[in-house]
């Protein structure tokens, strides 16, 4: 997956790349309910975007994974619990054995 995500990644980043490198000329951006216009490089608003809709991205996919992520910790939990119960168990059974009174053989019957 590692790979894949290189030969992705690669190509975009250089197509961004030359994308700001090529446009330079300043545009001027309105925010239609607001009376502000910002003036900047194109290829500042571009890459803002691009940065945006990584954060977006991320954070949507952060929310998705909330119910899996819940699933794994009370399992977690559940694991945590079982492993204190065998280890109680364990601890039960060796005090048993110790406490227990041993005898000896019995002898083979004679003829």
């Amino acid at each position: 997956m590692n790979r894949f995500a290189w030969i992705v990644t690669v190509p975009i980043a250089l197509l961004v790349i030359l994308f700001a490198l090529m446009n330079r000329q300043e545009v001027s951006l309105s925010l239609w309910p607001f009376p502000w216009d910002v003036t900047a490089p194109l290829f500042l608003f571009t890459l803002g975007a691009v940065v945006f809709g990584f954060f977006f991205g991320a954070l949507a996919t952060w929310l998705s994974g909330r119910t899996t992520r819940q699933k794994l910790r009370a399992t977690g939990r559940a694991l945590a619990e079982t492993r204190d119960e065998l280890a109680h168990a364990k601890r039960q059974s060796t005090q048993d054995r110790s406490t227990q009174v041993h005898l000896p053989p019995a002898l083979p019957p004679t003829a």
